[in-house]
């Protein structure tokens, strides 16, 4: 009898506690829905397989998307087709992006295009966000860089829904909730002797008063360790999104193997969310081009995921 009633006393604050607790599971839920569609950062896939990890490091063409000033870390000529997919939202995303720090042995060059569409049942998006990046690096051992961007965006989102910050998510014309505009990025780099490197970006620094472009700072160190091992820790600072200032770290790694095998992991966390996320890629090289695969999946929304892939053609 005894037994029995220890029994039925940890049942009932079982579902006690499940009662009490579904109002916060349903707001997290909610939370997360109010992460707009294609607000998440954009990239190729090894920023993604990294956690978006690369702002002090050689990122190749992710520099155009992260730090500017990275593009003259190494000396490359890449042209990069990519096509991503991000789950629950439907977002399909098709570009391309060239970075040429080859031409010249002080300026680096980088151009974007991205054309993102989502089709759901609930909304339709479709963004257009070109960019292009300037770099130049002082004696191989300081990197400043700027990067130009054209955002437009058009969502059928009704004309009340807000973001985390509680203000419009775009501005409204006819239908659609639309804005279209120019911002800048700023970076700057250092190679900090033969293995660390640290840099920092300035996002958006002219305002749109749009949350698919808010004001953010981050900032970077990475090790990288016999031209084999890359490590990187970044923290990035989100002014305009959320009703104050928030932050998120994102941690990457690769290993490449015979210089031709590339082996990636990151991950990624979002504290206004409460939600992390982890990463994994692979990358193959040729002496004339290369693929890579990257994957990300948030660990506490399980139909939450984004996949990856391009192929990177070595011009020079």
């Amino acid at each position: 009898m005894m037994l029995g009633r220890e029994v039925k006393k940890i049942i009932f604050f079982a579902v006690l506690a499940m009662t009490l607790t579904m109002p916060m599971v349903s707001m997290a839920q909610s939370s997360l829905d109010g992460r707009l569609v294609g607000t998440e950062k954009q990239g190729d896939a090894r920023m993604l397989a990294m956690g978006g990890a690369l702002r002090a490091s050689n990122s190749n063409t992710s520099a155009v998307y992260l730090n500017p000033a990275a593009m003259g870390m190494a000396h490359v000529y890449h042209l990069n087709v990519k096509y991503q997919y991000t789950g629950l939202d439907k977002l399909h995303n098709g570009g391309l992006a060239i970075v040429d720090s080859i031409t010249h042995h002080i300026l680096s060059a980088g151009v974007s295009l991205d054309y993102l569409r989502a089709a759901r049942e609930d909304s339709d998006f479709k963004s257009l966000d070109i960019r292009l990046a300037g770099a130049v690096n002082i004696r191989e051992v300081f990197f400043v860089g700027v990067t130009g961007r054209f955002l437009r965006v058009a969502h059928d989102v009704e004309s009340g829904s807000v973001g985390p910050n509680r203000l419009p998510a775009l501005p409204k014309n006819g239908d659609a909730m639309q804005a279209s505009g120019l911002t800048l990025d700023v970076g700057l780099a250092a190679k900090l002797g033969d293995i660390v490197s640290i840099g920092l970006t300035a996002s958006n620094i002219s305002d749109t008063g749009s949350l698919y472009a808010p004001i953010e700072l981050g900032g970077g160190i990475a090790a990288l360790i016999k031209n084999i091992w890359l490590l990187e820790l970044d923290l990035i600072a989100d002014f305009t999104s959320y009703e104050k200032t928030e932050m998120a770290l994102q941690l990457g790694t690769e290993f490449i193997l015979k210089q031709q095998f590339s082996f990636r992991g990151g991950f990624d966390r979002e504290f206004h969310f409460d939600v992390s996320s982890y990463s994994l890629g692979f990358g193959y090289a040729t002496t004339r081009f290369a693929v890579d695969l990257g994957f990300k999946q948030d660990i506490e929304y399980i139909e939450r995921f984004r996949i990856a892939l391009g192929f990177r053609f070595f011009i020079g």
